[in-house]
């Protein structure tokens, strides 16, 4: 209730500062209208790589209107996750973006990323059902080290975006080991790496959970996240990720 009465006053006051100091694009630095939505230009969202890709409702990778479904490769390794929301590639100028939020400690990224998050998911034909976003945690460690946890942030800006309430329910999916980092390791040995990482500290009975993550490449982290979050009663999970890596991406 009060996060829905406060979300008008967060849209003003974000207008407000946006005429103080007016924003850059995200991905070219162009100035924007105060209150502009999403934070990228016009021109930068027509140009990323795979914005207007057709893609396969469940995984998120490439297809065609013409393809076999079968010929997909989540048709014979389902992922944990019911449907994909990608914004685009993971490729340039997008990839820059989301390493400089992630280890550039670029905070003020997160907010123009999440808005993108929210207008593609806003603009899902057919419409998209949402009950409450969980960011993918990272590990104790991680976060210490890294002090924030890009994810928690975009989704908050995502949830602070729309007009609906959408609860942001950060500390429920916890990651209880670390694991060695998903970018250097083969597609097999990504999803061994985190079996058992992540467990649940409340319950989901019912709900359609969008699980917000920055990049998707093998959709390990995603596939057992959302296996965790079905075992605590969630009815659907949604991937919703900012870029998506093609499987033989370094990502």
């Amino acid at each position: 209730m009060l996060q829905g009465l406060l979300k008008p006053v967060r849209r003003r006051l974000g207008v407000w500062f946006d005429h103080l100091a007016p924003r850059g694009c995200a991905l070219c630095d162009q100035t924007l209208a105060p209150g502009a939505f999403p934070g990228v230009c016009m021109a930068c969202l027509l140009a990323m790589p795979g914005a207007n890709r057709l893609r396969c409702a469940r995984c998120g990778l490439p297809a065609s209107a013409s393809a076999d479904r079968q010929a997909c490769p989540c048709s014979t390794a389902s992922p944990g996750f019911d449907q994909t929301v990608a914004v685009a590639d993971y490729a340039a100028p997008l990839d820059r973006v989301v390493t400089s939020l992630k280890f550039g400690r670029q905070l003020n990224l997160a907010r123009p990323l999440g808005e993108l998050l929210a207008a593609r998911w806003l603009g899902s034909s057919p419409a998209i059902h949402l009950d409450c976003l969980v960011p993918v945690p990272l590990s104790p460690s991680r976060l210490a080290h890294r002090g924030f946890n890009q994810t928690l942030e975009m989704a908050r800006s995502m949830a602070a975006t729309v007009r609906t309430p959408l609860p942001v329910m950060p500390f429920t999916l916890r990651r209880i080991r670390d694991t060695a980092p998903q970018s250097g390791l083969s597609l097999d040995e990504r999803r061994h790496n985190l079996v058992g990482a992540f467990s649940c500290a409340g319950r989901f009975d019912g709900l359609h959970v969008g699980l917000v993550d920055d990049v998707m490449t093998s959709g390990s982290t995603l596939t057992e996240s959302a296996r965790v979050l079905k075992a605590a009663g969630a009815r659907s999970v949604i991937a919703l990720v900012v870029a998506r890596a093609m499987r033989d991406s370094p990502a």
